[in-house]
């Protein structure tokens, strides 16, 4: 898979904030992000790899941007992309120079990295790495999956953080790549915290790049991988762009995610009557609530993604993390950007007084991430911050 048009580009980023379930960034500040570095060219190639050629000569690393959300504002779309060119530029230095000359070290006789990999999936999830790849050139692709299937709202949520050791790790601000900053911590959990702790207080910039657990290609097809989700992103994205009504959507997504083998259950449909979030612990934590057309209440909780969902009629809670709870316009035809519905667009619409009408669709997760007692501990764990402390639900799969 190749992306070479900017319309292909976007179509990929409609689907990735489809699955994000919620989080990974406004599609609005990823859409900006193409525009600004293809402003006066259409025709460009990123390449999307997949997963099953990768051999143990090939080098991977997981990337990523984090910011402070008080400042997301004045960001400009090139900060994180620099940032994290700088970031994967200087990690390469840092092996060669630590860990390449280690026969012990996984990181045995490292040349160079030549694939990144998605932290998670979401709009600016997608096109850091993929615009990361585009600006490193050298042959550098994109590996079709990311560690989640969805935006989680902590690292230590993901494949990698459970199977990788947390050295090394980089974190850089755009402009100067030997300004960078390393973290010797136990758990990715605790590096998480970290670098929020100090990109708030201000040491690292606004926006940081990070690059994350690399490791071998062979390290990476065993199970440290969501499979084909770009793949999937960019085809639903291609069914939100087609014009045919709601329901035809729902059943083509669907279709699209059988053949993941990730089931899929429209939950509801109804209008956004509430939306409220308060920043605890780094995270915007807070919920959403659907009034549907016979009056009944479906609550999401949210922390920075949706976690929980569940009727205010029923003792039982509907759909938990790490399934996915996403969203899609009811408008019939091909959907606008406009309405490419994540947490941020929806509460901004909502303050505004404008009618938020969605699907509400819930994508069981990857059975790699179902299958990792200790993610799932982890999901059981993040369950709390959002009031809920019971265990994951996987009625909606096993009820006919």
């Amino acid at each position: 898979m190749i992306i070479t048009t900017k319309a292909e580009f976007l179509t990929l980023l409609k689907g990735a904030t489809f699955l994000a379930s919620g989080g990974g960034g406004p599609y609005s500040l990823a859409k900006s992000v193409v525009e600004y570095y293809f402003s006066d060219s259409d025709t460009f190639s990123i390449e999307i790899t997949e997963l099953e050629v990768l051999t143990h000569s090939d080098w991977v690393c997981v990337v990523a941007g984090m910011a402070d959300p008080s400042k997301a504002q004045s960001l400009k779309p090139n900060d994180f992309i620099e940032s994290t060119v700088n970031s994967v530029n200087t990690m390469e230095k840092l092996i060669k120079t630590v860990y390449a000359t280690q026969t012990s070290s996984p990181l045995y006789n490292f040349s160079a990295f030549n694939n990144l990999v998605l932290g998670e999936m979401g709009a600016m999830n997608v096109v850091i790495p993929l615009m990361t790849a585009y600006k490193l050139g050298d042959g550098i692709s994109v590996v079709n999956g990311d560690s989640v299937g969805r935006s989680a709202p902590t690292i230590n949520l993901t494949t990698f953080a459970s199977s990788q050791q947390v050295m090394p790790n980089m974190a850089t601000p755009p402009g100067n790549s030997s300004d960078f900053t390393t973290l010797s911590l136990d758990t990715y959990s605790d590096l998480s915290a970290a670098y929020s702790q100090l990109i708030g207080a201000g040491v690292l910039g606004k926006a940081v790049g990070m690059s994350l657990a690399p490791m071998d290609g062979a390290t990476l097809q065993d199970n440290n991988l969501v499979n084909n989700t770009l793949a999937d992103a960019y085809y639903i994205g291609t069914i939100l762009e087609n014009s045919q009504n709601s329901d035809s959507k729902i059943e083509n997504i669907t279709s699209c995610m059988n053949i993941s083998f990730r089931g899929v259950k429209h939950i509801c449909s109804g209008k956004v009557v509430a939306f409220k979030t308060e920043s605890i612990d780094e995270a915007d934590v807070g919920y959403m609530s659907i009034k549907t057309a016979d009056s009944r209440i479906f609550t999401v909780s949210i922390q920075n993604e949706t976690i929980t969902g569940q009727f205010e009629d029923e003792i039982s809670i509907a759909v938990t993390g790490p399934d996915s709870i996403c969203y899609l316009s009811t408008s019939g035809g091909a959907i606008p950007d406009s309405k490419i519905y994540d947490n941020t667009l929806i509460q901004e619409q909502f303050e505004n007084g404008e009618d938020v009408e969605i699907h509400v669709i819930a994508i069981q997760a990857d059975a790699v991430i179902r299958s990792n007692d200790i993610l799932m501990t982890s999901w059981s764990d993040t369950y709390k911050k959002a009031r809920y402390y019971g265990k994951y639900n996987n009625t909606l799969w096993t009820t006919i």
